[in-house]
C-alpha cells in the first residue's frame, strides 16, 4: 500500500508541474525556473509564478512580432501572412492551454509564450 502511495505522489509531482516534468525553452527566467520548481503541484502558487513571467514572455513575443512586421513593411502579402498566423497562433494557444470554460493552465501559457516569442524572434533581422 505504501509503495502505490508513493508511486501515485512521486507521478503527481512529475505529472502536476509542467514547469518541472518539460524542458523551459530559451528565454525562461531563472527566477520563473526556481519559482515554478518550490511550487510544485500547488496550482495556486504555480498560478503565482506565472504572472510575471507571462507579461515578461508576452513582451518579448510583441517587440520581436513588431520587429518582423517593420522588417516586412515593403510586402504587404508577407505582413498579411504573419498577422494571419499570429492570430492563429494565439487562437490555438488560448485553447490548448485551456482547461475547462473558467480555467487556464498559467505554466502552459508561459511556456508556449516563450517558444513562440523565440520563434518571432529569430526571424528579425539586425
Amino acid at each position: 500500500m505504501k509503495l502505490k502511495f508513493l508511486a501515485a505522489a512521486a507521478f503527481l509531482v512529475s505529472a502536476g508541474s509542467p514547469a518541472l516534468a518539460q524542458v523551459a525553452p530559451a528565454g525562461i527566467s531563472d527566477r520563473y525556473t526556481a519559482c515554478a520548481s518550490r511550487a510544485g503541484t500547488n496550482t495556486v502558487q504555480q498560478g503565482i509564478c506565472a504572472q510575471s513571467e507571462i507579461a515578461a514572455q508576452d513582451a518579448r513575443l510583441n517587440k520581436a512580432y513588431q520587429q518582423v512586421m517593420r522588417q516586412l513593411a515593403k510586402t504587404p502579402d508577407k505582413r498579411l501572412a504573419l498577422r494571419t498566423a499570429q492570430r492563429s497562433w494565439l487562437k490555438a494557444r488560448d485553447y490548448e492551454c485551456k482547461i475547462d470554460q473558467e480555467t487556464i493552465n498559467s505554466t502552459c501559457l508561459v511556456m508556449k509564450t516563450a517558444t513562440r516569442a523565440n520563434e518571432l524572434e529569430s526571424m528579425v533581422r539586425f
